[in-house]
């Protein structure tokens, strides 16, 4: 019989890439029949509305995840949902088992179940996290055969059957079909010992691809690949990987957990690993969209490696947007390097974004029923706009930047450095380009033109200094100038900084109801809350956002309250007013030129894996730029084929022409890279400087990127090359 009863079938089964996370979407469904089964023992009580809640409720699971249970009680629950990998013909070709002690199904109902496509069975049930009917049959795909048995409750019998894909004559057909085996039209039966069947449901793949998953631990590990897919799981698992030289039964808590501090047997970390900074989950209003929580995590330098995330996420995506604690889409590491300006944290950091509380609505906006990567559109670009804000407006982030920046700075000679800054404004103003003068400050002015001024960035905030806690608390401060209203134009969203005394305790950013803290907004003053973060060492933030109706001078106020048992209440409050949105400048050949620096580095350099994650093959980069502090820095290979050839020939032939090259070789790479700044920077801005996500893939326009730069490395050279011996005289001379 066709799975699905749908003769053409194979559309719905094959739609997943990626048969590591087909298994994980088997197992989704098995923690399902876990909760099905808590729900028949409690009878429905209390009316779960979530399957967060229904772990809460009905299995003792905490509120803030897994990471609040012993490790014997996370052993305990996940043994109801096993995954075990045996070796069979080999890593194209394994054996996969998810077994699980749920509900169950009996032999009547597979059909309608567990050999069904796109049924309406958990439409109506807000506990589980299924929906669609269709992610655990993308395993078939997968899978030469695949055997499912079922058990329901204290049933007498089993129910069990083969599915396979089955090749249709091609001379009427134009593909298969996946099928399942029957006997009188219905799956087949056989009573077993309920002692050697318990009750529950075992779905075993034989010839599974695991190719792509051949290692122990990391990215290219089961084990990695299940932590990181079931980032933040409502149970968890078990696996059982029989594959490897030496066996591994480990319990999968997911990612998120893990750098929460939880650990579990065999794990690396005695005590979880070591953060250099963490940003507990805060929760960010998106208006009709729903609710947003955004939380993360920086590792400790010690972590060491090129990657020291891989451990948690896929390392060039490690901004994580998950549902009911599944990875539903990943983020890429340049809005943490390029869009937040943190280059030296990018590599360190991973970024979790809960979306359990968007709205409906919302829920189908970002996110398709593959679960493979969230949907393009204005709530993507809204949810990534939220984790840049959230990102550049941690002070703390600011300052450990700053000290990684420090750590691997290399002071250059500031004569040559002024140099050749004087060489590429002389380059820029030759090819047309009229600009600010970077090295004396005034702005450079052809005939009959008027001084622009000059742009300056900002200045980098001081790390804030410890505040003392005190309990009972004395204070709670707005920061921002007394004498002057909050200002926002028409649309815009604001992070408001607050300090206190009170200790972390008195806040809750998750559940209003149980926090101190009342955020109070005068009506008619066009300004509305939207979250808050987290309060951390005396410093939380409040997140406000005025109406993109609202009208031009309107004014209110921002009241902050923090009330205190048996005592009077904390407050303090600021005027807000709603101005002009500032116009955005005109689009011009003029360029302002950034504070700048030009770097060689070779692949000895911290700096070539960390922050720029360069590839070992020299001939596959060339150069990159980062914004830096408010500074342009433009790092580049001096082991790029192009360019160490011709300065080695330089070398041999007179060191000073290798020096003279090595500098005009700078200098047509910065230009480059200050042209390409240019442009970004002339893109619409959708937050302060940061310029509108474009259409492209990151990753395909980061390629694309780092193609281009190569082949202006080719030109440089050449440029270089004749620069070079046109001053020497030497314009004839034939390269050695």
């Amino acid at each position: 019989m066709p799975v699905g009863g749908r003769p053409n079938n194979r559309g719905a089964i094959d739609l997943a890439a990626d048969p590591g996370r087909s298994v994980v979407e088997r197992l989704t469904n098995s923690v399902d029949a876990v909760l099905e089964l808590e729900w028949e023992r409690h009878h429905g009580k209390p009316d779960c509305r979530s399957p967060r809640e229904a772990a809460t409720a009905w299995l003792g699971v905490p509120p803030a995840g897994l990471s609040g249970l012993t490790i014997a009680q996370r052993r305990d629950l996940a043994n109801r949902v096993v995954c075990t990998v045996l070796e069979a013909e080999g890593p194209e070709s394994r054996i996969v088992e998810i077994r699980d002690f749920g509900t169950g199904v009996a032999p009547g109902q597979m059909e309608s179940t567990i050999l069904s496509l796109n049924e309406s069975n958990k439409v109506e049930k807000h506990y589980v996290a299924g929906l669609y009917g269709q992610g655990g049959s993308s395993t078939f795909a997968a899978s030469r055969f695949t055997a499912i048995a079922g058990r329901y409750a204290d049933q007498s019998v089993i129910g069990f059957t083969i599915v396979k894909y089955e090749d249709l004559p091609p001379e009427k057909y134009r593909t298969g079909r996946y099928a399942y085996l029957t006997l009188d039209n219905s799956v087949l039966q056989v009573g077993i010992p309920k002692t050697g069947f318990p009750s529950g449901t075992l779905v075993r793949h034989f010839g599974y691809d695991l190719s792509g998953y051949t290692n122990p631990l990391g990215e290219k590990s089961v084990y990695g690949l299940l932590n990181r897919v079931l980032f933040d799981p409502i149970l968890p698992v078990f696996l059982d990987n029989q594959a490897l030289k030496t066996r591994q039964r480990r319990v999968i808590k997911g990612a998120r957990n893990a750098l929460s501090g939880a650990v579990d047997e065999d794990d690396d970390e005695p005590s979880g690993p070591p953060l250099s900074h963490r940003m507990p989950i805060s929760n960010v209003s998106l208006g009709d969209w729903g609710v947003i929580g955004i939380e993360y995590w920086v590792l400790d330098p010690s972590k060491g490696g090129a990657n020291p995330t891989r451990a948690f996420v896929e390392p060039r995506r490690p901004i994580v947007l998950t549902l009911n604690g599944q990875n539903h889409g990943e983020l890429p590491r340049t809005l943490i390097s390029r869009e937040a300006e943190l280059p030296y944290l990018a590599q360190r950091t991973v970024c979790h974004v809960n979306c359990d509380a968007l709205s409906a609505q919302g829920k189908r906006a970002l996110f398709v029923s593959t679960r493979e990567a969230p949907r393009a559109g204005s709530l993507h670009d809204i949810v990534t706009q939220e984790i840049i804000r959230a990102l550049r407006s941690d002070d703390e982030l600011l300052r450990l930047n700053a000290e990684a920046r420090e750590r691997n700075f290399q002071q250059g000679d500031e004569a040559a450095t002024q140099q050749l800054r004087k060489d590429v404004s002389n380059l820029l103003r030759l090819h047309g380009f009229k600009l600010e003068d970077s090295v004396t400050g005034a702005a450079v002015k052809g005939k009959g033109e008027d001084t622009d001024k000059i742009h300056t960035p900002r200045p980098p905030r001081p790390p804030p200094l410890p505040l003392e806690i005190h309990e009972p608390p004395t204070y709670v401060r707005l920061l921002w100038e007394a004498a002057k209203p909050i200002t926002y134009y028409p649309g815009q969203r604001r992070y408001v900084r607050v300090e206190t005394d009170a200790n972390s305790t008195y806040h809750d950013p998750v559940d209003a109801t149980r926090s101190r803290f009342n955020v109070i907004l005068e009506p008619g003053g066009e300004v509305n809350g939207r979250g808050t973060t987290a309060l951390q060492g005396g410093r939380m933030r409040l997140v406000t956002e005025a109406r993109p109706d609202s009208k031009v001078g309107t004014r209110g106020k921002l009241r902050i309250e923090l009330s205190r048992p048996g005592l009077p209440a904390l407050s303090d409050e600021r005027e807000t007013e709603i101005v002009v949105e500032p116009p955005s400048e005109p689009s011009s050949h003029r360029m302002s030129l950034p504070p700048f620096d030009v770097r060689g580095i070779d692949r000895t350099n911290p700096q070539w894996t960390d922050p720029l994650d360069w590839p070992d093959d020299v001939e596959r980069v060339a150069s990159e730029a980062q914004m830096d502090n408010g500074k342009l820095v433009v790092f580049y290979s001096t082991e790029f084929p192009r360019f160490a050839s011709a300065r080695a020939v330089f070398e041999r032939r007179d060191p000073e022409m290798a020096k003279s090259f090595t500098h005009r070789y700078e200098a047509w790479l910065a230009v480059h890279s200050l042209i390409l700044h240019q442009s970004e920077q002339a893109k619409p801005a959708t937050i302060e400087g940061a310029a509108a996500p474009t259409d492209m893939d990151p990753e395909t326009e980061e390629q694309r990127e780092r193609e281009e730069r190569i082949r202006v490395a080719v030109l440089s050279t050449l440029f270089a090359t004749r620069e070079v011996r046109l001053t020497k005289g030497d314009a004839g001379a034939e390269t050695e």
